[in-house]
């Protein structure tokens, strides 16, 4: 009887060592890419490190492309170009409130960008380059520079 006992425990380490392994083969199976089954459209709010001038954004050019500053590959073209007041925060010294306001002739310029993309099991990729919301960004076209974050993403298809 303790002889049983004994191959049973032994049968169930045996078994339970199995299911590890065997989860862990699961676990490190290639990411399977779908290459540009989508078009992504994406927002990236620029002038958040530093300020932009009132009508920067006069120098972006619909359709035009534009390409990571750090690697050089194209990120996208662009599709829409939006601004909204720059807003700065104060202390006030009367009233000890920390206030927002409008930083006047200055603005944040949101960039929306499409591109064809590849869909993984984590990731959104264009090329080697993933996309997703928070991720800082450099961008440059022919006519323009500038950081930011990337503050929406939408799969069109």
């Amino acid at each position: 009887m303790k002889n049983i006992k004994k191959y049973m425990a032994d049968l169930i380490w045996v078994a339970l060592i199995v299911a590890v392994v065997y989860g862990a083969m699961q676990f490190s199976q290639p990411v399977a890419a779908s290459e540009g089954e989508t078009t992504v459209r994406y927002t990236i709010e620029l002038g958040f490190w530093y300020f932009l001038q009132e009508g920067f954004y006069e120098n972006v050019v619909i359709g035009e492309p534009v390409f990571d500053a750090r690697r050089g590959q194209e990120i996208g073209r662009v599709a829409d170009v939006f601004t909204t007041p720059r807003w700065i925060h104060a202390f006030c010294e009367e009233t000890r409130v920390v206030r927002q306001s409008d930083a006047e002739g200055w603005e944040f310029v949101y960039l929306v960008l499409e591109a064809p993309a590849s869909i993984t099991d984590y990731e959104t990729l264009i090329g080697a380059f993933p996309v997703a919301v928070g991720r800082e960004i450099f961008a440059r076209s022919k006519f323009f520079s500038g950081a930011g974050f990337i503050v929406a993403v939408e799969h069109v298809r």
